[in-house]
């Protein structure tokens, strides 16, 4: 799985790839691209993010 950060036509989104799946979250402009950055590489959000896709199944 891999989790990253996009402003890619001016989405402001975290894309969460699943190989098989992929999801975007869309976020608030309020939210700084910086921060956004930094969420998507700190690994206890990447943890989180793990464990609300698996209760998704």
């Amino acid at each position: 799985m891999q989790i990253y950060y996009s402003n890619d036509r001016g989405e402001h989104c975290i894309y969460i790839d699943e190989e098989e799946r992929q999801h975007r979250i869309f976020l608030p402009e309020d939210v700084a691209p910086l921060d956004a950055r930094y969420f998507v590489q700190s690994d206890a959000a990447n943890y989180v993010i793990q464990q609300l896709l698996k209760g998704e199944d």
